[in-house]
């Protein structure tokens, strides 16, 4: 008798299990697969492809989108290890949401529009729509904004590119704001209002005249096709239409592609089957979140069914069971492996030294290597970049290759870069390094850091050349830096002035235009008297004169004006009268950093090379007051505050080699060729665990385990959770977690793991999973291959035909001795 429900698709090397077999059946129109780390999402997605060509579907039919070229790969790896025929799996259509819109987009617009990959591709672009920013401000906008801060350095670029990757990823361009002020609609989105007006314009730029689209950049194409068929839904009948359509880690969905996706399904035809880990969203600045796994799908579809996958294939249960206290839900692992979770502590150190964490993860992995196991295998994940910096010390002097992906080596940072520019200065000698694409860097990084404006006619291009040409002798570095360097400002006038703002802005929203003139009345005459009474000299009294002139001539105007013009017309004026007087504050503040990089040219020039190096950094970094020009130079705080321990921890480094500055300038040169000479398969990951998602190791090492390291800084989000459980999941044999000693000072992600708690519960599983491994083998199905006259031959003896694998099969109660010659040369008898 014929089992109707029985899978007609029958993987090659595997079993699947009860869950995925459901999968592998169901025959619910749209099905979301909630699923745990490791749990063979991208296996199950296959097996329904399997299912579905077994039952005939043409594989031109099927539809698999992703959301990079890895996972792409991956899921056209696993349709070949589960045994889908390679001529048969070319036919599928499997692409990137980026790359698939693209091909869309191409029948839409009939036209292939340029692909700009590269940030260098879309800076004269970002500079243009920055340029044309700046001319509206005081025609189109001048109601509303009287003045931006706009950078055009090469770190304010990448900002904004950030920042616009973001909108478009959550369709924020697309908002209806025609009845909201601009800052207000900045608030709502999460960015500052110049990177919301860059944007607009940029798009302007970008998609050219008569809605012909000039270029493309990164993630662009999904955007503009989410757009037009929004917009236009004409377009809609230029998709192609598909019976199956998978989308695999739907815990990276954003409302771009999420869109895509609603306009490809179409209910009455489409069946869809996504995957996802809800705890795996950590991407929400990209517009990633839980809510299309657990609510939107749901509410578009509301015929859609949830089936979950519990079993980890990743890694034993004893990791399994802790990730399951940590994450409150049922996680299993059918697997007889004793994943071994291994706790090291270390005592903390003060003033940002590091290095008793960092030996540690040495003698995590040197335990690793002595137990036959390949330093290949092993990845040190940290939190944040600026731990990397004594690990990374650590490893050279322990002599431990080592590399990374997305994130940069400490020594090829801006803020080091920086750091290592002034030193060059100071010992007028750039001979200790010797890459010359590493000098321009540190010509960017000093650009960037002293906020260095060009004259007209000045080409900042001969500059660099002369810059990075120079070995030994740098004298073009400290001419064009130190005679640029002029004037001063007050910060703390800029503060209480950026201060009344804010508060002036806030009053507004809840309080009628009438008495909030009067309270700015009475905080016009505060400001006031702070300006006379401040003591100040040389060209900062010319500063606080100006100011004291313009904060009377507006106190003035809004005393003859207050009873004769409409408030709220007044309070927009005067509002937009002190952000004038803020701007040129601005202006003076960043003369300021000017100013103070003067006096660090100044001081290091008189510097004796024999003095201690961690001394010249800390005197610096004080001049230039790092801190305060982090939080200029990054627009997030968050950004400013990595950056700020990241210079804290090169400190602390060089304080612990006690050199000098000339030696610690050389040590510094020897890292450099460390790093470049140590490129080698046998050698240790080092990376931030946000890259490492979809990854997977024999041993990951998480260092700096402590209550202000992870979770960052005390955050508390359910997005910091995620990125430990995305982070402790990569291992497979070994997982190493080094904290404090201190119980109180640790991470109390470790206390919710439960580790303890669980290992006997944890063994047991070992011991029943290892004797169900040694039980009978249940798949008894007999297989082999026949072509030409044999393939005819073979099916009238009756053999079976799998049509997906194209392979023949016996079924259990069937003879083999008619198949002899066949089962012979495949030594299956």
């Amino acid at each position: 008798m014929i089992k109707t429900d029985a899978p007609r698709f029958v993987p090659k090397g595997l079993i699947p299990t009860a869950e995925q077999v459901a999968i592998q059946l169901a025959k619910n129109k749209t099905v979301i697969i909630k699923a745990n780390a490791g749990a063979a999402k991208t296996t199950t997605l296959a097996l329904r492809i399997g299912e579905a060509i077994a039952r005939k579907l043409e594989p031109e039919n099927i539809l698999a989108l992703v959301f990079t070229p890895e996972a792409k790969e991956v899921l056209k790896k696993r349709l070949l290890e589960i045994g889908i025929p390679a001529t048969t799996a070319a036919r599928l259509h499997v692409a990137s949401f980026n790359d698939f819109a693209s091909e869309i987009l191409e029948k839409i617009e009939l036209r292939k529009v340029p692909y700009l990959a590269q940030s260098k591709d879309l800076k004269d672009y970002v500079i243009a729509a920055m340029e044309n920013l700046s001319d509206k401000c005081s025609e189109q906008y001048r109601d509303q904004v009287e003045f931006l801060e706009i950078s055009t350095h090469s770190l304010a670029i990448s900002q904004f590119i950030n920042a616009q990757l973001a909108m478009k990823a959550k369709m924020s361009l697309q908002g209806d704001f025609e009845s909201m002020e601009l800052e207000e609609v900045s608030t709502l989105l999460g960015v500052q209002l110049a990177e919301y007006l860059t944007a607009i314009e940029y798009e302007l730029i970008r998609l050219g005249n008569d809605d012909r689209v000039l270029f493309r950049g990164p993630f662009d194409a999904s955007y503009d096709l989410a757009r037009i068929l929004d917009a236009e839904p004409y377009t809609k009948n230029l998709l192609p239409r598909y019976r199956l359509i998978l989308c695999d880690e739907l815990h990276d969905l954003n409302e771009a592609s999420f869109r895509i996706l609603l306009h490809l399904i179409d209910p009455s035809y489409t069946y869809f089957v996504g995957a996802g880990d809800k705890d795996q969203v950590i991407h929400s600045k990209l517009g990633a979140s839980d809510e299309y796994i657990n609510s939107r799908f749901k509410m578009s579809f509301p015929a859609m069914v949830s089936y979950p996958l519990t079993n980890c294939y990743r890694h034993g249960p004893h990791l399994a069971y802790a990730m399951e206290a940590f994450k409150n839900k049922p996680i299993e692992s059918p697997l007889a492996l004793r994943t071994e979770i291994s706790q090291l502590t270390y005592d903390m150190q003060e003033n940002g030294d590091n290095s008793a964490c960092a030996a540690q993860v040495i003698s995590a992995i040197q335990r690793w290597h002595k137990a036959k196991h390949a330093i290949s295998a092993c990845a040190i994940l940290v939190r944040e970049r600026h731990q990397s910096i004594a690990i990374e010390n650590a490893l050279m002097q322990a002599d431990i290759a080592y590399h990374t992906l997305e994130m940069k080596s400490y020594l090829q940072r801006e803020e080091i870069l920086f750091l290592r520019g002034v030193i060059a200065i100071a010992l007028k000698n750039f001979g200790s390094v010797k890459s010359k694409k590493i000098r321009g860097e540190i010509f960017d990084s000093l650009l960037i850091f002293a906020e260095i404006s060009l004259a007209e006619g000045e080409n900042i291009e001969d500059f660099r050349a002369s810059a990075i040409d120079t070995e030994h002798t740098p004298e073009a570095l400290s001419w064009f830096f130190a005679g640029r360097l002029s004037q001063d400002g007050s910060k703390e006038l800029r503060q209480l002035l950026h201060t009344l703002l804010e508060q002036l802005q806030a009053s507004a929203k809840t309080q009628s235009a009438e008495l909030v003139l009067g309270q700015l009345n009475s905080a016009l005459a505060g400001l006031l008297d702070y300006v006379r009474a401040a003591v100040v000299h040389g060209l900062e009294s010319q500063v606080f004169g100006e100011v004291e002139d313009k904060l009377q001539e507006i106190s003035a105007y809004l005393q003859r004006s207050i009873l004769a013009s409409e408030a709220e017309l007044l309070l927009r004026e005067l509002r937009n009268s002190l952000l004038s007087l803020q701007n040129s504050l601005d202006r003076s503040v960043e003369q300021g950093v000017k100013n103070r990089m003067a006096v660090v040219v100044a001081y290091v020039a008189s510097l004796d090379a024999d003095t201690p190096a961690d001394a010249v950094l800390r005197e610096i970094c004080r001049l230039i007051d790092i801190q305060a020009l982090a939080k200029r130079l990054y627009v997030h705080a968050y950004d400013a505050m990595v950056v700020s321990k990241s210079v804290q921890g090169f400190i602390a480094a060089a304080a612990q080699t006690k050199m000098n500055l000339r030696d610690f300038s050389v040590w510094i040169g020897a890292a450099d060729e460390f790093i470049s000479a140590r490129k080698t398969k046998q050698s240790v990951l080092l990376e931030c665990a946000a890259n490492a998602k979809g990854k997977e190791f024999d041993h990951v090492i998480l260092p700096y385990l402590e209550k202000t390291e992870f979770p960052f800084a005390g955050q508390t989000s359910t997005e910091e959770e995620n990125l430990f459980y995305v982070a402790a999941t990569r291992a497979k044999l070994c997982l190493t977690l080094i904290s404090p000693k201190e119980e109180a000072q640790r991470s109390p992600y470790i206390a919710r793991m439960k580790i303890s708690g669980s290992k006997a519960r944890a063994d047991a599983a070992v011991d029943k999973n290892d004797e169900q491994l040694s039980g009978p083998n249940n798949n008894t199905r007999i297989e082999f291959k026949a072509n030409g006259d044999d393939w005819a031959l073979a099916k009238s003896l009756g053999a079976h035909w799998d049509f997906a694998r194209k392979v023949f099969y016996l079924k259990e109660d069937q003879d083999p001795m008619p198949f002899v010659k066949w089962l012979r040369s495949m030594d299956r008898f």
